[in-house]
């Protein structure tokens, strides 16, 4: 129980297992971690209005205390700064893939063997797509009795999730029955992002792309029916050979990945300049001008006079109204 505090008796038993785990964690990382755990998992109300500044106050020193010490030191972080345009975690249960697909798709070079758990720790990498980089985050394979909370946290905060399978396996239905379980347990759910009903207080459904990897293997089709009839449902589903080496399918995989996150590339543009085509923005798809012009600066949206846009609008250049809805590509024009 956190030091002054009274528990409400609604406090889910995830929430709880979390605050036995911070009673036995002695690094600062780990602290972090599961308090940032405990803070997604605990519903927020007038009810827990003193856990919630509790946690806020433990984080903050937490995290001062952290940066003091940590600066001119390098090494293993359980945090991983989000950067780019989104942050995918690449998730799995052993040996499915996630390392190679992560190298194919980022350049990078995660450490990848023919053996379980070989990743021990976050890896990111920055996957190129179009003009902009998505942040892939390989993490260590999710199996019963084998999911750090760190990893939880990583992949509740990510903004969404490659979920990798060898459709080779022959038990690979239970692997991904598997990995779905341990996250459930944990108020984490892999339905798409469309959300279940009866979800619990606290708990969260993600954005997932299911990727059925090693379908050059002879059995890997049979297994893909059997799987999409149990998951096509829940999941977009996107047949891969890591081996395959096809560069025609990476494309369309990084393209799916980028699809994943809901954003749109909005490039910008000074009145009487060219636009600049070399570093769009990234905005949440159906952003508006409004939207758009708070994402470029604060001001920029109580000062707007008016906009134009290249791409969406009926005319190249055309003045649109704040509410005009933004699509992909689209160049915009502030006048203050």
């Amino acid at each position: 129980m956190l030091k002054g505090v009274v528990i409400p008796a609604n406090l889910p038993p995830q929430y709880v297992a979390a605050e036995q785990n911070l009673k036995k964690a002695k690094d600062p990382e780990e602290k972090i971690a599961i308090l940032e755990e405990m803070w997604a998992l605990l519903p927020k109300h007038k009810g827990t209005d003193k856990i919630q500044a509790d946690i806020k106050r433990r984080l903050s020193k937490l995290k001062k205390d952290a940066e003091k010490k940590g600066k001119g030191k390098k090494g293993f972080s359980m945090r991983v700064e989000r950067m780019g345009a989104g942050q995918v975690a690449v998730i799995g249960p052993p040996n499915s893939g996630k390392s190679s697909l992560v190298s194919l798709l980022t350049n990078a070079e995660p450490k990848v063997a023919p053996y379980p758990f070989t990743t021990a720790m976050p890896y990111p990498a920055m996957m190129p797509y179009l003009d902009i980089q998505v942040q892939l985050v390989d993490l260590p394979p999710i199996a019963p009795g084998h999911l750090p909370f760190w990893v939880v946290n990583i992949v509740r905060n990510a903004d969404a999730e490659v979920f990798v399978i060898d459709a080779s396996a022959e038990d690979c239905l239970d692997r991904m029955e598997e990995v779905v379980s341990e996250l459930d347990r944990r108020m984490i759910g892999l339905a798409g992002g469309e959300g279940r009903r009866d979800a619990p207080a606290g708990y969260l459904d993600k954005r997932v792309l299911l990727v059925s990897n090693r379908m050059d293997c002879d059995n890997a089709p049979a297994n893909l029916d059997i799987i999409s009839e149990f998951y096509a449902d829940r999941f977009d589903v996107f047949p891969f050979s890591c081996a395959a080496l096809d560069e025609g399918e990476v494309e369309k995989l990084r393209k799916a990945i980028f699809d994943l996150l809901g954003v749109i590339r909005v490039y910008s543009k000074q009145p009487g300049s060219k636009p600049d085509m070399g570093s769009p923005f990234t905005v949440r798809a159906c952003s508006t001008i409004l939207d758009f012009a708070a994402h470029v600066h604060k001001d920029f949206a109580k000062d707007l006079k008016q906009a134009r846009v290249w791409g969406s609008a009926r005319f190249d250049g055309q003045a649109v109204s704040r509410d005009h809805v933004l699509r992909d590509a689209d160049i915009v024009e502030l006048s203050l």
